[in-house]
C-alpha cells in the first residue's frame, strides 16, 4: 500500500513538473518524442531509450590450483547507434540534456538536445558553450570535460547529462 501511494505521489509530481516546464512563459521546448521518453522516465523512475540486449555472462569461476583469486566476469556489451538520452538536468537558467551515439566502445557523437534559452544571455552562453563541450567530450571519450569560462551551470549539468548517457550505454 506505502509503495503504491509513493507511485502515485511520484507519478503526480512528475507530472506537474513536466506541465509546468512546457507552460512556463520562455521554458525550452523539448521534441515531441523527447518529452515523452523524458516523461516516461520520470514516471517510472526508469529509461524510455531502448537498450540493446546482452549476452549472457558467466558467473565468476576460481582460478586454477585452488587460491583465493577469482577471473573477472566481462560487463555487458556496450549499446551500440543511438541516439542514446542523458538525463535532463536542471539549472537555475533552464535544462540541459544531450544524447550521445556510439560504435563499438567509442563516443562517436555528442549532440545538445536542450540547453539553457530563458533568457538573451543564456541562449548567447549556450550557443557559444555548446561547441565547445561538445568537442570536449568527444576529443575525452568520457564525461571528464573542462568547465566554460561564463558557463559553469551549463558546463556541468553538460557533464552530469552526458555521464548519464554514457552509463545507459555501459561507457560509463
Amino acid at each position: 500500500m506505502r509503495r503504491a501511494l509513493l507511485a502515485v505521489t511520484g507519478l503526480a509530481a512528475g507530472t506537474t513538473l513536466l506541465i509546468s516546464l512546457k507552460s512556463a512563459p520562455g521554458a525550452s521546448r523539448l521534441p515531441d518524442d523527447l518529452a515523452a521518453d523524458l516523461a516516461a522516465e520520470r514516471a517510472t523512475g526508469r529509461s524510455a531509450t531502448p537498450v540493446a540486449p546482452t549476452s549472457p555472462v558467466p558467473p565468476k569461476t576460481r582460478a586454477p590450483g585452488g587460491g583465493g583469486a577469482t577471473t573477472p566476469k566481462p560487463g555487458p556489451a556496450p549499446q551500440v547507434g543511438g541516439p542514446i538520452l542523458g538525463t535532463a538536468v536542471l539549472t537555475p537558467y533552464g535544462y540541459v540534456r544531450v544524447s550521445i551515439k556510439v560504435s563499438g566502445n567509442r563516443l562517436t557523437d555528442v549532440t545538445a538536445v536542450q540547453l539553457p534559452d530563458s533568457e538573451a544571455r543564456s541562449e548567447r552562453l549556450s550557443a557559444r558553450a555548446g561547441p565547445i563541450l561538445r568537442q570536449s567530450a568527444l576529443a575525452a571519450q568520457s564525461a571528464d570535460i573542462d568547465t566554460v569560462s561564463g558557463a559553469t551551470f551549463t558546463s556541468e549539468a553538460y557533464a552530469e547529462s552526458l555521464q548519464s548517457a554514457l552509463d545507459k550505454a555501459k561507457l560509463g
